[in-house]
């Protein structure tokens, strides 16, 4: 059996070999969601995904919006 870590929550879209798409939903089991495709025999396991250990600073191309949480100044 494949075992596969994903980050989209609840349904799963993926391929069969004979080219079919599948959707599959997770459900929690074990402390945590998955599920097991039985068509392909593959397991789907949901992981959190991490916060991004990258700085994300202001576009320069964006143009000042009121609300924008990138700006830092939502006084305009």
């Amino acid at each position: 059996m494949r075992t596969v870590y994903v980050a989209e929550y609840p349904a799963i879209q993926h391929r069969h070999d004979n080219g079919d798409i599948v959707t599959v939903r997770l459900k929690r089991r074990a402390g945590g969601f998955r599920v097991t495709c039985q068509g392909c025999s593959t397991e789907f396991i949901y992981r959190k995904p991490a916060p991004s250990a990258i700085s994300h600073f202001k576009s320069p191309i964006l143009p000042p919006i009121k609300g924008n949480w990138d700006s830092g100044d939502d006084d305009h």
